[in-house]
């Protein structure tokens, strides 16, 4: 996974400077036996040599180790970007909430793929190339120790493979706790102000005590299996993989089948490809841990990378036919049809819970509702399928933790003449001339008036030049000058909207092009089907 988040060449360069700096073991395996044989032997005219050929490869091997480690942690961290920013475009692209569990995927299972999958990948190559030159070495100083050797080694891998599938489990228990837990403390962070209302904090932190108890038991499980499998290893690593063959080792020595620098020549490497396999068992059950986290950054990074077919800018006239909105289960209206043209202005009016605002989502999601028969331009529209026609502004805007000119542009390049503009337009420009483009609403925002937080996002729906605006009760927060101010600009505009309005003069509603009354529409009124356009002004 690292390889293909991160520079290919930078990673090809680390494994090569990895595989120096492994050779370390195979310089010191070979001091281990040619000093064992000159002591032995008692000759030591060679001594210089093999000392100079010994250091200068240490000292190598060294340099090899520090390129490695910057390499190592570079590619880590360029993964770690490329995907931390691939995740959060394929959030961005989903519903609220689909991502209500989203924030715990990337502050907390994210975090495991730093510490778990990058790090045991990168681990795994290494300790595996290191093997195969340990193992070489040792083999072409006596085959027959070294096979004892290597067949006490692969005991532990069969343990091993007992565990991975109940640390896999553990490991999905752990996460769905963690998603519970991160999505309780977010809804009780919400309401933080309720519970400091009425002093009842201690209630909040009484309830979340049970979510707390289940993400740390599904924690403390996942972590006790991974340390039994690390001890069981332990145990048949001693008897099996390093006891016996010594044994048998000592037993050829004493027989003068090897010599005693061979034997400890093996023993050494034996470290070199024992201990690499324990590592390589230990890092897959890392593997293992992260192998859902792994399917859901994937899936995320799929779904930015999906584009829209729709054009922007293309829009001459919508309908839908026979549209019934649907709220948790609920059926709100039905019978509903919806003509909107270019440069229209659309007012829609009715009682509360007559599906006002449920009618926008379904134009921008095409949730809540069902219709039997979109028409976009004169070609059939699916949908949902056509939601970048729209803009939208709502009572309750979204405010982003930034300056002021990203919450207006969302960082799309548009003239400062033309931001200024809208922003005028709107009674806007007081604020730009007091505060500046660079204002902060991350620190700020409260600040601010509802009335100009809503303005602002106002502003955004105009500025991002999408061919119908979706108004959702934008003069909630106005006063009736600023109201009325706004609404001439928009009426008199070649904008084409969609407005849902609450509270207004039946006077005011005559400047509209179109009125629909989901009152009509109502089911609990309709007792027989009943086709009727929006009344026209």
């Amino acid at each position: 996974m690292i390889y293909k988040y991160s520079s290919h060449s930078k990673f090809i360069s680390m494994i090569i400077f990895g595989l120096i700096a492994g050779m370390k073991q195979i310089i010191v395996a070979y001091m281990v036996q040619t000093l064992t044989n000159i002591a032995t032997q008692r000759s030591f005219s060679d001594l210089p040599q093999i000392l100079l050929i010994a250091v200068s490869g240490l000292l190598i091997t060294f340099l090899a180790s520090l390129i490695f480690n910057r390499l190592k942690t570079g590619a880590i961290q360029e993964a770690n970007i490329t995907l931390r920013l691939g995740i959060l475009k394929g959030m961005l692209k989903q519903s609220s909430d689909e991502n209500t569990n989203s924030l715990g995927y990337l502050t907390t299972d994210f975090k495991l793929l730093e510490t778990n999958r990058f790090d045991a990948e990168i681990e795994i190559m290494m300790q595996a190339y290191m093997i195969i030159f340990a193992l070489g070495y040792a083999l072409l100083v006596n085959w027959l120790v070294t096979l004892l050797f290597l067949i006490g080694s692969c005991l532990p891998m069969i343990v091993s493979s007992f565990f991975q599938r109940k640390i896999q489990t553990a490991s999905e228990n752990w996460t769905n706790a963690n998603d519970k837990y991160v999505s309780h403390i977010k809804n009780f962070l919400a309401g933080s102000s309720t519970l400091k209302l009425y002093d009842k904090q201690d209630n909040a932190v009484k309830k979340n005590n049970v979510f707390v108890n289940q993400l740390e038991a599904a924690l403390r499980k996942m972590n006790l299996l991974n340390l039994d499998t690390i001890s069981w290893v332990s145990l048949i690593a001693n008897l099996f993989t390093f006891t016996v063959p010594f044994l048998v080792g000592i037993y050829m020595v004493v027989n003068g089948q090897t010599t005693l620098g061979a034997l400890f020549a093996i023993v050494q490497l034996s470290n070199s490809f024992v201990n690499p396999i324990l590592a390589i068992l230990e890092d897959r059950n890392k593997l293992s841990t992260t192998k859902k986290i792994v399917a859901k950054a994937e899936k995320y990074i799929a779904e930015g990378k999906k584009t829209e077919d729709v054009s922007e800018n293309d829009f001459s006239e919508l309908e839908v036919d026979d549209l019934t909105l649907i709220r948790k289960d609920q059926e709100l209206a039905r019978h509903l049809n919806l003509k909107i043209k270019a440069e229209q202005k659309v007012a829609v009016i009715g009682p509360s819970g007559t599906g006002k605002s449920t009618l926008l989502q379904y134009l921008m999601t095409g949730e809540f509702g069902q219709a039997k028969d979109i028409i976009l331009n004169n070609s059939q529209a699916k949908a949902g399928g056509f939601a970048n026609i729209f803009s939208y502004a709502s009572q309750s805007p979204v405010i982003f933790a930034d300056n002021l000119w990203f919450n207006l542009t969302l960082g799309v390049d548009i003239s400062r003449e033309m931001v200024m503009e809208v922003c005028t337009k709107l009674g806007l420009d007081t604020i730009v001339k007091e505060k500046g483009w660079d204002y902060s609403l991350g620190d700020n925002a409260d600040q601010l008036s509802g009335g100009q937080l809503a303005r602002i996002e106002l502003a955004r729906a105009i500025l991002m030049k999408r061919p119908v605006l979706l108004l959702d009760e934008i003069n909630a927060s106005l006063d009736k000058k600023t109201s009325d101010q706004i609404h001439d600009y928009l009426l008199e505009s070649d904008l084409t909207f969609v407005e849902v309005i609450h509270h207004y003069e039946p006077e005011e509603l005559q400047r509209y092009d179109q009125v629909i009354d989901l009152e009509q529409f109502v089911s609990r009124y309709k007792k027989s089907p009943t086709y009727c356009r929006g009344l026209s002004i």
